[in-house]
């Protein structure tokens, strides 16, 4: 797991890493040296990133998960709380592109604006009839030092759907190239349900 390794050290320390293959996904979890935690799922076979969350280590109130890619599950009280008109937002990459949808917006195809705010290095979302706003940063990015350009960032709207792209570069599509091949190695023993695949200090 040295290249998922690499990408972590200078944002939080050196972490101890072990993965395990758990409902049908290979489980990265990352502890790092000030507890602070980090779990990655991939999909065992084709080794999509699922998701990506963080637990900070907090001395006022219990930390909580903040996911990062994917969507955390919907309990019951939360369900209860929530309209399921609200705008949903949720990171979901492809192969090529860091992508970012946001869910629920009735609006007109030609109301939405995207656009990177070149100052804080974020991506811009608002529409025209100001019923929506949103400004968001790609961590990714931001741990590889590497900066968003104005003209690729790209968007769509569909079935009440807004779908925000930005094309990865090379060092991250680099990085993600070596990841797999560290999981096709481990997929070739065959891994099973409850398997400790690594465990790294």
């Amino acid at each position: 797991m040295q290249s998922q390794n690499n990408q972590y050290l200078q944002f939080v320390g050196k972490p101890h890493i072990t993965a395990v293959i758990a409902g049908g996904r290979r489980r990265v979890n990352y502890t790092f040296e000030d507890k602070s935690e980090l779990v990655e799922e991939y999909d065992i076979n084709n080794h999509e990133l699922i998701s990506r969350k963080w637990k900070r280590v907090s001395n006022i109130k219990e930390s909580q998960w903040i996911y990062e890619v994917g969507e955390a599950p919907i309990d019951q009280q939360s369900e209860l709380k929530l309209s399921n008109a609200n705008p949903i937002f949720v990171r979901k990459d492809t192969p090529q592109h860091f992508q970012y949808r946001v869910r629920n917006l009735n609006y007109p195809e030609d109301v939405y604006q995207v656009e990177v705010d070149e100052a804080t290095q974020e991506i811009v979302i608002r529409t025209s009839n100001k019923k929506y706003y949103k400004r968001f940063a790609i961590p990714d990015m931001r741990r590889a030092n590497l900066k968003l350009e104005q003209g690729k960032v790209t968007h769509v709207y569909k079935n009440n759907t807004l779908i925000v792209s930005y094309p990865k570069p090379d060092q991250i599509l680099e990085r993600e190239y070596q990841i797999r091949q560290e999981f096709d190695k481990l997929n070739k023993k065959k891994p099973k349900e409850g398997d400790l695949e690594c465990v790294q200090q």
